[in-house]
């Protein structure tokens, strides 16, 4: 992962404690919080943090590229991911948990094929797969 201190630091951009606030909580974070529950935990640090410099940052760090809005909504909100890394999510419908799914190889994909049989150039790939996660299947049973 891109260490995201440093891509702000040679855009410029000044690190102030709500931002490194935000950028700690996000780094290595593998549960795509949305933005309540960043707001929350930065809070917690800074209690005159507003809702709207979370969404500032959050648009600053995914305009940058270190950080990736995803279209998966838990409890209707928007999650982020710190990897940038090309890789897939699982949601589960029951817990509404978001799991990454790694795939080793896009390179013999017939999508991508297909794609690029038609000219067109991929620039990224978001897949995303809806189920009950195995945590839930085995609370059931």
């Amino acid at each position: 992962m891109t260490n995201i201190k440093s891509v702000l630091e040679k855009n410029g951009v000044s690190l102030t404690p709500q931002r490194l606030a935000i950028i700690e909580f996000l780094e290595g974070n593998k549960s795509h919080p949305t933005v309540d529950e960043i707001y929350t935990n930065v809070k917690s640090l800074y209690p005159t943090t507003s809702k709207a410099t979370v969404y500032s940052v959050l648009k600053l760090l995914s305009d940058l590229g270190v950080v990736k809005e995803l279209s998966i909504r838990k409890r209707g909100e928007a999650c982020f991911d710190p990897s940038t890394v090309l890789h897939h999510h699982f949601h589960c419908r029951k817990c509404d948990t978001v799991i990454d799914i790694d795939i080793d190889s896009y390179d013999e994909s017939n999508i991508l094929k297909k794609v690029g049989s038609l000219g067109h150039k991929v620039e990224d790939i978001q897949l995303y797969i809806y189920g009950v996660c195995s945590n839930c299947i085995d609370k059931n049973t």
